[in-house]
């Protein structure tokens, strides 16, 4: 939730529900309190948001005030793993959403169980059944693997053609409690004690002073992050197609379900690829709860001459070429273009001149009908540094 919350200005936050799952339910008169934390715990969270509130609006005016943020906070389906027998203020907070004429994508995460969604839907569908086919387009499920059955019970069977990201143990799993178990050295030191204690916990206000960390301050576990880490605008357009891949793991469609592609020991990790990025992006927000815009760092801006997706002839030379955008700080910035072979279909292409601004360039391979995903990637000199990047999908014609 402090990651969360040090991103609010990315989105349009439309509510914060408490929920249950199998390791945490509140119990009622049928089953006996579990492993529960009461559900003011989030109060103190924005509390602290709200400390550090006006520094961070010198970096983006866009932040959503903490009395907005307290708005949004309803109560789920909490009294027991899997329950939807009844309506809830947060599963009707999600039926007022899912229901507003805006045709925009309504993401919901779950970091608990799905079961507050299935309320959600079943109401819809029971209520409401001449929205289904539109609540079908609009919605987005990224769940952290299955954490009760309401998925199979009566999600999937239900809303067929809905989009769900199930993100797996290999997945997600390699920023939760065993990271050191499946990250390599290099990435290791982006969670290690020392950069923990410099880059977040320490002397940067209090909502990082309530991260939860290790007692020795070694990062400890944000199996949940990689819902929202998926939708933070990076230029990567993981948020447009599951299979695209981007700091919340890269999916691929099973069985009317998109899972991560991630297996154990396997390289790249879709994940892991990212960490050092998203550790350093992190830290950089960090640091707007202290320090004033000036001080600070802000990442880089990459923009790709041309069309984002465009069809290419067999054996055309393609150019690539950045559009001279600069940096919010005046930092200096290094370019490089890169394909991202496990989100397209096409063989390796080999890029010339991978680190020019507008000179790289590479062959179509002579497979029509694949694509070729090629990242701008824009890296400024700051501290700590920071990295943004645009896409350029290519599709093979004969």
């Amino acid at each position: 939730m402090v990651r969360f919350l040090l991103y609010a200005n990315e989105w349009n936050i439309k509510g914060l529900i408490h929920s249950s799952s199998k390791y945490h339910w509140k119990g009622d008169d049928t089953a006996p309190e579990h492993d529960w934390a009461p559900v003011v715990w989030l109060d103190k969270q924005i509390d602290a948001y709200a400390e550090v509130y006006p520094r961070l609006l010198q970096h983006d005016a866009t932040y959503p005030t903490p009395e907005y943020l307290r708005s949004q906070v309803f109560v789920g389906n909490i009294a027991m793993e899997g329950d939807i027998r009844a309506p809830t203020p947060g599963s009707n907070r999600i039926v007022k959403v899912l229901l507003d004429p805006d045709e925009s994508p309504v993401w919901l995460q779950a970091w608990g169980g799905s079961n507050t969604i299935a309320r959600a839907l079943k109401t819809i569908q029971e209520d409401y059944p001449e929205h289904v086919e539109e609540v079908t387009k609009k919605a987005r499920i990224y769940l952290i693997t299955e954490q009760d059955n309401t998925l199979k019970t009566y999600i999937r069977p239900q809303w067929p053609g809905m989009q769900i990201l199930r993100s797996g143990g290999p997945s997600f799993g390699a920023i939760a409690y065993h990271w050191q178990k499946t990250q390599s050295e290099a990435v290791q030191r982006y969670f290690d004690a020392s950069w923990m204690i410099g880059n977040v916990l320490r002397d940067h206000g209090p909502l990082c002073a309530l991260y939860e960390a290790n007692k020795d301050g070694r990062f400890r576990s944000e199996g949940d992050s990689p819902a929202f880490l998926h939708i933070i605008p990076t230029g990567l357009r993981s948020e447009e197609n599951p299979g695209f891949g981007g700091w919340g793991g890269r999916f691929a469609e099973q069985g009317g379900i998109w899972k991560s592609t991630d297996v154990d020991g396997a390289e790249p990790h879709s994940i892991l690829r990212w960490a050092a990025d998203f550790q350093n992006d992190w830290a950089a927000r960090a640091d707007w709860c202290v320090k004033d815009f000036k001080e600070a760092n802000h990442p880089p801006v990459a923009k790709a001459k041309g069309p984002l997706n465009r069809s290419v002839r067999v054996g055309q030379i393609v150019t690539l070429a950045a559009e001279p955008v600069g940096d919010p700080d005046g930092d200096a910035v290094t370019y490089h273009w890169w394909q991202y072979k496990e989100a397209g279909t096409a063989s390796a292409v080999a890029i010339s001149n991978t680190r020019s601004k507008t000179g790289a360039s590479f062959v179509v391979p002579p497979e029509p009908g694949r694509t070729v995903h090629i990242l701008l990637e824009v890296t400024d000199n700051g501290i700590p540094s920071l990295r943004r990047w645009q896409r350029v999908i290519f599709t093979i014609q004969e």
